[in-house]
Parts: structure tokens; C-alpha cells; sequence
């Protein structure tokens, strides 16, 4: 057997260890300091709402603005 192949091997044998040990100590944090409440996924979801919100606004006031023009356009002064 190559090195190689024997390295790779021990790597991915210490692996199911190495993720237990890592797991219970996530564990035992969360247990002592508690959760400490950001979750990414949520706050990319709101920063993402957010910012289309403040697009659709933006859009929906240069429609209104450019439908008031039009009719303001259209209208006869009497010059």
C-alpha cells in the first residue's frame, strides 16, 4: 500500500472521532454560555426583504411620478 493511500486512510479513519469530540464540545458551549442568538441564514433573509422593499417603493413612486407627468403634460394652460 502507498503512502498515500495510508495516510488518507488514517485521516478518514480519526475523522468520526475528531467530528464526536468537536460536536460534544459545541455541546457543552452552548450548555455553559448559551445560544448566543444570530443566526445568519435569518438575518441575510431580512437583509434581502429589506432591500426589496426599498426597491419596490423607489419603483412604484417613479411610476406614480412619471404617470402625474404625463397628465400634467397633457394639460392645456391656455397660453
Amino acid at each position: 500500500m502507498s503512502d498515500v493511500f495510508l495516510k488518507a486512510s488514517m485521516r478518514l479513519a480519526h475523522f468520526p472521532a475528531a467530528l464526536s469530540r468537536r460536536l460534544s464540545e459545541a455541546r457543552r458551549q452552548i450548555r455553559e454560555e448559551g445560544e448566543r442568538g444570530d443566526n445568519p441564514i435569518v438575518t441575510v433573509i431580512l437583509w434581502v426583504a429589506g432591500i426589496g422593499i426599498a426597491i419596490t417603493i423607489v419603483a412604484a413612486l417613479v411610476a406614480l411620478g412619471n404617470r402625474a407627468s404625463t397628465k400634467v403634460d397633457n394639460v392645456d394652460l391656455g397660453d
